[in-house]
């Protein structure tokens, strides 16, 4: 019914693929998995977890993310298939900062 996914560097995270079925959309699953993978994060002590999206820039606000320009990205997360081929140049970058330095 729904999906999230996580790639976890040396110096952040990268969460992927948030998708929930359509016919569930509004109930909780889409929070609550992209939380499940931010706990994930946090057993990992990843300071900051990025994403790229083109369709949910208006839902990840509700859960701590922060829009921030696709320069300030880490070259992990640059580096990554998501970023270099997987998401167009014109997606959205955003962060939740889980640990202050």
């Amino acid at each position: 019914m729904g999906s999230a996914a996580l790639e976890v560097y040396a110096d952040s995270a990268l969460l992927r693929s948030v998708a929930v079925d359509v016919t569930i959309r509004g109930s909780g699953v889409g929070h609550r998995l992209t939380e499940s993978a931010l706990d994930l994060a946090r057993t990992f002590n990843v300071r900051a977890v990025y994403l790229l999206t083109t369709t949910a820039e208006d839902f990840f606000p509700k859960l701590g993310f922060e829009r921030i320009d696709r320069d300030l990205l880490p070259e992990s997360v640059r580096a990554s298939v998501e970023f270099q081929s997987a998401c167009p140049a014109t997606a959205i970058a955003m962060r939740k900062v889980l640990a202050d330095d």
